[in-house]
């Protein structure tokens, strides 16, 4: 009996942990992760698909991985182009330099020595064409060199969070120092695309260039892009691809640049070290198809800022000079999560600006960033908006507001406890009746049965 009450209670005990463990890792799993989606299996060497709105990255191969970007280059060329020009109706010369620099047989529209054309013009023969003496020549007149552009290009890269890019050169002709990686890529491509001039000329599907002061004959050019260009390759045509940039060399194979929007998702797929045209094309659509399937937006407002929870001196003031004060979110209007996400596992971090006084009308009082699964899938702006000028003293109010959090956190801990002991007093109970009384109760039961049949066996004989 000893033996048999020792076995139970082990057992009880044992059953009890397993319940509190996957209690707790589920509550866990709860707040975090839903999985991130892994990327399929591809051929091509390196690939990243990015949402363009927040600037996560969705799925990736070796995102981060140097590689020789060949024409995908001129992504960022034309970039610069566009930002730095007055307007794109100014006439570029075109250089024996521009002309020169660039290696024989490598794409070209044909330009000689002394032509004029407009920046526009220009653009479209970049982008569509690919042409690297228009690369050259658009370099030249937005920097006054090659070399100085080149600068001005890894400054860039620089200043939009790029880590492994190196450019030397507009074209993307191969040179070992000339590099970048999917993702860096993907994060140029992002910026480019919201230049209303850059998406129009990237989105182009056809293109005639007017003649010139030398050349009276209008050059007809066509983009490369066979995803939503598909003259030469048409089994390869993709409905939701609206722009993009080929790009290849011996030494950096195939790569490819590729903007595609399905509903109210928008994003950017860049492969690199691809073997083959087929396989770019092919990679990308799957990787693309694939984001589309496995990743929904989900709208900053449905998520609670939890201010109350996290919030700082400036916050604590505001509300101390306006309870009824509402605070809104702006910037990114939604974020791309897993279509599997709980809403509950987006994390929020808040940072808070170090304010003094409050202005009539829209105030930032500081910054949000969500994350899921670990991952940072976009941020905004925390706003206030005021009807009333006001300054105010932190330091007074945080003063004033501490025994009153230190008292709700008391409260939370006491309530906590409470719960606890509850716990622990229904356990203690049940391993009392069913564990500890059981076998003395089951003991007393077979007794009186014994008694009862000893009983009818006597009475039977009597």
């Amino acid at each position: 009996m000893k033996k048999l009450y020792i076995k139970r209670s082990f057992v009880f005990i044992l059953i009890i942990m397993i319940l509190f463990t996957n209690f707790y890792r589920s509550k866990a799993l709860a707040g975090s992760t839903a999985p991130w989606p892994k990327c399929p299996s591809i051929k091509a060497k390196n690939a990243v698909v990015m949402d363009l709105a927040t600037g996560t990255v969705l799925v990736s191969k070796n995102a981060t991985k140097k590689w020789y970007p060949a024409s995908t280059t001129k992504v960022m060329t034309a970039m610069l182009a566009i930002e730095k020009a007055k307007s794109l109706d100014e006439m570029v010369e075109f250089t024996k330099e521009a002309i020169n620099v660039s290696e024989p047989g490598s794409s070209s529209i044909g330009m000689t020595p002394g032509e004029k054309l407009p920046l526009r013009e220009c653009l479209y023969g970049l982008m569509l064409a690919s042409a690297n003496e228009v690369a050259n020549a658009i370099a030249i007149h937005t920097a006054g060199s090659i070399e100085d552009f080149a600068d001005m290009m890894n400054e860039k890269a620089e200043a939009l969070g790029c880590v492994n890019t190196h450019f030397t050169n507009p074209s993307g002709l191969y040179e070992k120092d000339h590099y970048t990686c999917p993702e860096d890529l993907a994060k140029i491509a992002r910026e480019a695309i919201k230049l209303d001039d850059f998406r129009e000329i990237a989105g182009t599907r056809t293109h005639v260039i007017p003649e010139t002061n030398l050349m009276k004959e209008k050059r007809p050019v066509s983009n490369t892009n066979q995803l939503f260009n598909p003259v030469k390759l048409p089994q390869h045509g993709y409905e939701y691809c609206y722009a993009g940039k080929t790009g290849y060399t011996n030494e950096a194979r195939f790569n490819l640049v590729s903007f595609s929007k399905k509903g109210a998702m928008d994003v950017v797929c860049v492969i690199m070290n691809a073997e083959s045209a087929d396989v770019q094309y092919t990679n990308t659509k799957k990787l693309v198809d694939y984001a589309f399937k496995r990743f929904r937006m989900l709208q900053t407002d449905k998520i609670p800022l939890k201010l109350n929870e996290s919030g700082g001196k400036t916050y604590i003031s505001i509300l101390e000079n306006d309870p009824s004060a509402e605070f809104t979110v702006s910037g990114t209007a939604a974020l791309v999560v897993p279509k599997k996400c709980d809403i509950n596992g987006v994390v929020t971090e808040i940072k808070e600006n170090n304010l003094t006084a409050i202005k009539v009308g829209k105030n930032y009082i500081g910054s949000v960033e969500y994350k899921y699964g670990g991952e940072c899938i976009g941020s905004a702006d925390i706003v206030y908006t005021s009807s009333k000028a006001y300054s105010f003293e932190k330091s007074e109010m945080i003063s004033e507001s501490l025994p009153e959090e230190n008292k709700e956190k008391r409260l939370n801990y006491f309530a906590v406890g409470m719960i606890v002991v509850s716990v622990l007093v229904i356990l203690g109970l049940v391993w009392y009746l069913l564990i500890y009384r059981r076998p003395s109760n089951m003991a007393r039961r077979r007794y009186r049965r014994k008694k009862r049949r000893i009983n009818s066996r006597n009475r039977l004989k009597w």
